[in-house]
């Protein structure tokens, strides 16, 4: 499995991080931990509070003021990062993501894939019923609508035309294959169908063309393309998506 990584903005100093980490059971502010209930090899480390943090949340979703106030105010930022190895594992991660939350962390960010919660939008979600809904961002092009970040499940990344419905409808479909292959350990393969729950029936198709191109970006919506920009200077990772998986209405 790739690694995932994901970051939590929080009130406390670097001098004090240790209170917030005592509500994780976790004793160490750097290095190979182990922590009760999870059976996933995780490492951390903490960081100094960087400049104007809101702004990298609302680039994956509106915020209200109180909420951009807390955020820059963050005083520190502490980083989590391990491996998967199967949908037992997910949901361990996603409990002690959930406490961190719970903990009084101000939101979480996931690195691997640019997705962003502040803790009110975190504490709404249904984890339980949706486990990969805030690992995974969308890219949305004038024609296409992509997932990032299937690459921490060992997964290849989706697509599907905007033909197929609204934006949101979109992405509840490529949550919906995404959680199939991952939890029912199915191999993405060309041929493959999912049903949704509307008794849609879409078939995966694979697709050897390279994800995103200059042409692509620079056909993406204003604010899309900027995200995109910010997300890959800011963390400088380097995205290898040769191969992913397209989703097409089957009739």
């Amino acid at each position: 499995m790739k690694e995932f990584i994901f970051a939590f903005p929080l009130a406390e100093s670097l001098e004090n991080v240790s209170v917030f980490l005592e509500k994780l059971q976790i004793r160490n502010t750097s290095g190979a931990i182990i922590v009760p209930g999870c059976s996933v090899a995780l490492e951390v480390f903490v960081k100094p509070s960087v400049a104007s943090l809101s702004e990298l949340f609302m680039a994956h979703r509106p915020l209200d003021e109180s909420e951009k106030v807390a955020l820059d105010a963050h005083q520190s930022l502490f980083f989590l990062k391990g491996s998967l190895n199967g949908p037992d594992s997910l949901r361990e991660i996603n409990a002690l993501i959930s406490k961190a939350i719970a903990a009084g962390a101000l939101g979480v960010y996931a690195e691997h894939s640019g997705a962003a919660w502040s803790a009110k939008a975190f504490s709404e979600m249904e984890i339980e019923n949706a486990p990969l809904d805030f690992w995974l961002n969308f890219i949305e092009t004038k024609n296409v609508l992509y997932t990032l970040g299937l690459e921490s499940f060992s997964l290849p990344d989706l697509c599907v035309s905007n033909s197929n419905g609204d934006s949101e409808k979109l992405q509840d479909l490529l949550l919906t294959v995404a959680e199939y292959l991952y939890l029912e350990r199915v191999l993405g393969e060309s041929g493959t169908k999912v049903e949704t729950e509307e008794k849609e029936t879409f078939e995966l198709c694979k697709e050897n063309s390279p994800l995103f191109t200059k042409n692509v970006l620079q056909d993406t919506k204003s604010n899309v393309q900027q995200y995109f920009i910010i997300y890959l200077l800011f963390w400088n990772m380097n995205i290898s998506l040769d191969t992913y998986l397209k989703a097409y209405m089957y009739q």
